[in-house]
């Protein structure tokens, strides 16, 4: 049995061909929206619906094995594998491209967290908003900062 068919059987859910796929797309990858997935993987099972994806998508999120993130403006829902490490992005506000930073949460961020707000921090992401050095450099930022008044 395969290792995401032994991770499926761990959290009790069916070992689907559509729910190995996803997983295989999603963990070499960035986030991807639903309709991003069911692209990738349309090639490799032609029966596969846009619902059936988006579904498992969300079940494999339920059960911890997909992180769920609206990151752009655009109110899509984005997932991506959960490698049991916390990925923190770059989201470019021109050309939308996300792509992953190491950056690190100061050290004791949780009880600040839970002393300051009352809030305490179960699933750390950081997600920071820019200009990629594509847009930057093609001075797309500009024309995008100038549409937005800023």
């Amino acid at each position: 049995m395969g290792n995401y068919e032994e991770i499926l059987v761990r959290k009790h859910l069916k070992r689907t061909k559509a729910r190995i796929m996803i997983m295989k797309v999603l963990d070499k990858s960035l986030p991807m929206t639903a309709g991003e997935v069911y692209e990738a993987v349309r090639g490799k099972d032609t029966r596969l619906s846009l619902s059936t994806v988006y579904r498992n998508c969300e079940a494999l999120a339920e059960k911890g094995l997909l992180l769920r993130s609206t990151m752009l403006d655009d109110g899509l829902t984005r997932y991506e594998y959960a490698q049991g490490t916390t990925v923190h992005h770059a989201i470019c506000l021109s050309c939308h491209k996300i792509f992953p930073v190491d950056v690190e949460l100061e050290k004791g961020y949780e009880r600040y967290m839970d002393r300051e707000y009352g809030f305490e921090a179960v699933e750390p992401r950081v997600e920071i908003y820019g200009y990629c050095k594509d847009c930057r450099a093609t001075g797309k930022d500009k024309v995008y900062k100038q549409k937005m008044g800023l």
